[in-house]
């Protein structure tokens, strides 16, 4: 009779174990929406890496918000890579807290980048100096409107990496559940402005109104 209650107890604690592996994995919604915003910006972070490498099955595709504007510049010959690589080569981030109530979410994430429109700017003006310069005179010549849209873009990546008009803004960043539980992002106006310092991509470049 003892052995038999022995056994009783071990099969009852051998149950509550595996119980507590089953459990142990299960994410509250709170967690899984923390852990998808922490991973979207994350992807951000490694738009410089190579499009061959193998990714990460939890990897988040990043959306940039400036499909009209990289329309533009892929008929000039800028790759999208390149672009983006620049624009967030001194893109950082802190995750803060989530909220949520059913169906959606909102999670606090503070973004600090280089302003793309100020940096678009001081192109332009670095571009407008060097446009009556002999060079670009010579560079037009030789090559035609492709060569002053290639100078113009190599005085936008300059301004980009020199990262002097750093911005930091803090962004509410709403998520929304499916009908299967599946968290998504929703990728709003004040998100997108936030990954670029501040700047309207899906308008066009001019800095956000307040």
């Amino acid at each position: 009779m003892h052995m038999k209650r022995l056994a009783v107890a071990a099969c009852a604690l051998a149950l509550c174990v595996l119980v507590g592996l089953g459990t142990t994995g299960c994410k509250s919604d709170k967690d899984k929406v923390i852990d998808l915003v922490t991973r979207t910006m994350q992807s951000y972070s490694v738009a410089t890496d190579d499009v061959d490498a193998e990714k990460d099955k939890d990897a988040v595709e990043p959306t940039y918000g400036d499909d009209a504007t990289m329309t533009q510049l892929t008929a000039y010959g800028v790759r999208d890579y390149d672009y983006h690589g620049h624009c967030f080569k001194n893109y950082s981030f802190e995750v803060g807290d989530a909220t949520v109530d059913g169906n959606s979410a909102s999670v606090s994430v503070t973004v600090t980048n280089q302003s793309l429109s100020a940096a678009a700017d001081a192109a332009a003006s670095d571009y407008a100096a060097w446009a009556q310069t002999e060079e670009s005179q010579q560079a037009y010549a030789e090559s035609g409107r492709q060569a002053l849209v290639d100078k113009l873009v190599e005085f936008l990546y300059a301004r980009l990496d020199a990262n002097e008009s750093p911005v930091t803004t803090t962004v509410a960043v709403s998520l929304s559940k499916d009908g299967d539980g599946n968290w998504s992002v929703d990728g709003t106006l004040d998100f997108f402005s936030a990954l670029y310092g501040g700047s309207d991509v899906i308008n066009g470049l001019a800095p956000q109104a307040d």
